[in-house]
């Protein structure tokens, strides 16, 4: 079955997990559907491909997100009494109706009186890492500000930080990281599922028919028009700290990252900070912080002339994509932040499930980058060998090591 490569690539192999580009390229020019026997799905690496998957709702599932990262089976049923599924898993129509419930929260106008908070939060991130003559862009300002912020966004005890850290990092390991062969159950990922679970389900009840302002009261007032149930809410509010922070913070970090192994961009960014929205963009198309998610074909299809049968599970290279020469170029695997505006990465994803927190997580990391920008000049990298965080779907360091000259 399949092509025969000199690359076993496999989405769950650790040998790719810290540099899984030279793959990528000899799968895109050899095997851009390639099987991969050990996890048994379909791997497509070209852009047009992997577009045209994203594109098309009505053969390629998404509750291939939930049966592959946790072994769940609940299908996009939509009969009476069946729970819908997660906005990550569902599929059209009730994807769409997931969709427009919590787009409520997510308002243009609601992202933008976020910004203060997360200047605030991102401050104080900087100014703890300037009493230190040692200090860790990623673990003091990366990991910190998405999950704090998320809290906040939530209306939950951003105190409670390092808890909601440990349950993402937990969740992370059992689904797509070292733990991953444990399974959900065994590699604890589940047990912190339901405890993250078991507390939002606390301040769901504290929020229900309140006035409050915070996403969640938000999107369970009725009123508004159609509403969350508690568990929908529950599922919702797991997402956002799971999910929206472990992308979040790849993504500032391997923006920092880009940056600093690139000067040239580094000292144009710092004669002219209104590049950093460019530098954003070309991170999530040359270092995205996911590098791949997953379908299932609904029926019997065919890509790039390859038949795969209903049922099969498709993993769809993201990150490759987002380096093909066909769509980029033939300088497409260098970091060039003058490839803004014209750069259609999928980065974020693409059509009906585009990630809902693009527009937060980009104001997040404009916030980071106009603070720590200016001051890379008065400090340096400490040479120590790259350490990758313990995930093979996100992608980034786990600690950028500084100081201060």
């Amino acid at each position: 079955m399949g092509t025969s490569i000199n690359v076993e690539y496999d989405p769950f192999a650790p040998a790719f997990r810290a540099d899984p580009y030279p793959a990528y390229e000899y799968l895109r020019r050899s095997a851009p559907v390639h099987w991969a026997a050990q996890s048994k799905m379909w791997v497509v690496s070209r852009y047009a491909d992997v577009l045209a998957v994203l594109k098309d709702t009505a053969r390629f599932s998404s509750d291939a997100m939930a049966s592959v990262l946790t072994g769940s089976t609940r299908r996009a049923s939509g009969m009476p009494g069946i729970p819908r599924p997660s906005v990550v898993t569902s599929d059209p129509p009730i994807h769409a109706e997931l969709r427009n419930i919590v787009n409520r929260g997510f308002t243009p106008k609601q992202v933008s009186a976020w910004k203060p908070a997360v200047e605030v939060t991102v401050g104080e991130c900087v100014d703890s890492m300037r009493t230190e003559r040692r200090f860790d862009l990623v673990q003091q300002l990366a990991v910190p500000v998405p999950v704090i912020v998320i809290a906040t966004v939530l209306g939950v005890e951003p105190g409670r930080y390092t808890d909601f850290k440990r349950w993402a990092t937990v969740i992370t390991q059992g689904m797509n990281g070292s733990k991953r062969h444990l399974g959900y159950q065994g590699s604890g990922a589940a047990a912190a599922s339901r405890e993250m679970s078991e507390y939002l389900g606390g301040v769901i009840e504290r929020r229900r028919g309140g006035p409050g302002t915070d996403v969640l009261s938000v999107l369970m007032r009725a009123s508004e028009g159609d509403a969350l149930t508690a568990q929908e809410a529950i599922d919702f509010a797991n997402l956002l700290l799971f999910a929206g922070s472990e992308t979040t913070a790849n993504l500032i970090g391997n923006a920092i990252n880009a940056l600093l192994t690139h000067c040239d961009a580094l000292a144009q960014v710092q004669a002219d900070p209104s590049l950093i929205g460019a530098v954003i963009e070309e991170t999530l198309r040359w270092d995205p912080p996911v590098h791949y998610i997953f379908r299932r074909a609904i029926e019997d299809v065919e890509i790039a002339g390859t038949g795969i049968a209903k049922n099969s599970i498709i993993a769809l290279l993201i990150a490759s994509a987002n380096h093909d020469e066909a769509a980029f170029g033939a300088d497409a695997s260098k970091f060039d932040i003058a490839r803004f505006p014209e750069s259609p990465h999928v980065g974020f994803g693409f059509g009906a499930h585009f990630c809902l927190g693009a527009a937060l997580a980009r104001m997040e990391t404009t916030v980071s980058l106009d603070r720590v920008v200016p001051l890379l000049s008065r400090a340096r990298r400490i040479d120590a060998p790259r350490e990758y965080i313990d995930s093979l779907q996100f992608h980034g360091l786990a600690s950028i090591p500084m100081e201060w000259n």
